[in-house]
């Protein structure tokens, strides 16, 4: 029994050390972000906000952050509005092509941004969208969709249909079936999809380059210049409130799966 506890204590603080190392980094830029110094150093004694304060006093910033919010919400409801449907359809029926449709929404994530930024130049540019958040909001989604796909077709494959029938049999309609029965059980996996969605749309990069104007720019496209050109600890404080916003949807998606039990 002693022994068991030993192997089962060891595997925990392997995975949490694991763990830290991991965030190790993100843990540095934040201690970075509160220096009063001019380089990319930690305090070494006060801490200061100087450069949160110059990040939401300077222009250009504020609204590289407010067009990654944009782009980052239509991207989330695009995922959903998407993935959600299809992932309804491949877990509840079998039809010709079934596994075809899957497998094209799973692609995006086998192509490097880089040729899905080329290829989407061209069809952004016919559509009449250049310039737009909405087409960085469209490209974004083709990385949101297929997380959201993935994590609702596997809950509603853990849950199963016969709830559902049974609230049928009940007199629910089919609509009421789902939206009352099926989607809060599964509510915990859906956040978690729209969790990761919004994630990949607040960090992407290489489709921002491509697609973003000085006028849509995102906050990753300002950070990548900043960084590469000139080091300045205004980069770790910006790179701290994309933190902050994905910690906060982290904890809401806990919060989300603490309610469900």
């Amino acid at each position: 029994m002693e022994g068991r506890c030993l192997i089962r204590w060891s595997v925990r603080l392997l995975g949490w050390s694991w763990l830290l190392l991991l965030l190790s980094p993100i843990l540095y830029a934040c201690w970075v972000s509160f220096t009063p110094s001019e380089l990319l150093t930690p305090p070494a004694g006060d801490w200061s906000l100087r450069w949160y304060r110059a990040f939401f006093g300077e222009r250009r910033w504020m609204r590289a952050l407010e067009n990654s919010l944009k782009v980052a919400s239509l991207s989330l409801a695009g995922s959903l509005l998407c993935g959600l449907p299809l992932a309804y359809a491949s877990a509840r029926f079998r039809f010709c092509g079934g596994s075809v449709l899957a497998w094209a929404v799973l692609l995006p994530l086998g192509v490097p941004a880089v040729v899905l930024g080329v290829g989407l130049l061209p069809t952004v540019y016919a559509l009449g969208l250049w310039g737009s958040s909405l087409a960085l909001a469209l490209a974004h989604t083709l990385l949101g969709l297929p997380v959201v796909y993935l994590l609702a077709r596997t809950a509603l494959e853990a849950v199963g249909p016969d709830l559902e029938w049974a609230a049928r049999g009940l007199g629910a309609t089919p609509w009421r079936a789902v939206f009352r029965v099926t989607l809060p059980l599964t509510r915990p996996a859906v956040a978690a999809g729209a969790v990761l969605a919004l994630v990949l749309s607040l960090n992407e990069f290489v489709l921002s380059l491509f697609l973003a104007t000085p006028e849509t720019e995102t906050l990753p496209r300002v950070v990548w210049p900043n960084l590469r050109y000139s080091l300045s600890p205004l980069v770790a404080a910006a790179s701290g409130i994309l933190m902050a916003v994905t910690a906060l949807g982290t904890a809401l998606v806990g919060w989300l799966w603490l309610r469900k039990r």
